[in-house]
């Protein structure tokens, strides 16, 4: 009885530190790719200043100088947009590992300890209950019990705490990562497809704010696809 209820909970953290590692690993790459896009938006609004800055020293070129910082604008703004998206995956998951996730492995922590304590009474009581029956040893056997039972309480009580933060974390890690997965698949495939105006709903859909690297440059229409057509 006591093994089998040990064995499933002991399978359920090993999984939870499992996911735990998977998860990290979904941060760090995440944090990568806004890393890299940041730079891919400063190269952006860097190409599109020698574009402008060059069109005075090139008037026979002016309106294909032009036509590409346009380009570069409009890909900067949407840009700013994905990373903002791309921001708050990072957020999200930033918070369920390093907070949520470890906030119950701090139950979990305790619930181990306490099970290391219970374990050695337990075994203390056996090892009485296998000795003569000496008056001290029964003495020692009456005062380890009381201590047990204590450790026994604890233990349980413990064990509860675990499964309820565990089942509690798998909601919320659950409602948080499908929303959040939802909004960085729409925002990636609006970006990409060049529908800005669909990334911009995206955005406001999800209540994204976004940190404009440049307020320079036509962004009459949100689509750079249609600017090129």
């Amino acid at each position: 009885w006591y093994q089998r209820r040990v064995r499933e909970l002991e399978e359920r953290i090993e999984e939870l530190r499992a996911s735990k590692v998977q998860y990290g690993n979904m941060l760090r790459e995440a944090r990568s790719m806004h890393a890299r896009f940041e730079a891919l938006l400063t190269t952006h609004r860097n190409i599109r200043a020698q574009f402008q800055t060059l069109i005075s020293h090139a008037p026979d070129l002016q309106d294909q100088l032009q036509a590409n910082a346009t380009t570069q604008s409009i890909l900067e703004k949407n840009g700013e947009g994905l990373l903002g998206a791309i921001k708050q995956f990072v957020d999200s998951l930033n918070t369920l590992v390093n907070v949520t996730i470890q906030d119950t492995f701090l139950t979990i922590k305790n619930y181990e300890n306490s099970r290391i304590e219970y374990d050695a009474y337990r075994n203390d009581i056996a090892t009485l209950q296998n000795a003569p029956q000496t008056e001290s040893n029964k003495n020692k056997l009456l005062e380890l019990q009381v201590v047990f039972e204590n450790r026994k309480q604890k233990w349980e009580k413990l064990k509860q705490d675990t499964n309820t933060k565990m089942d509690l974390l798998g909601e919320n890690r659950s409602m948080v990562m499908k929303t959040q997965l939802e909004m960085f698949n729409s925002a990636v495939i609006a970006y990409f497809s060049g529908n800005g105006d669909k990334l911009s709903e995206v955005l406001a859909e999800y209540h994204i704010k976004t940190k404009r690297i440049s307020e320079e440059g036509d962004t009459t229409t949100n689509s750079f696809l249609a600017r090129n057509e």
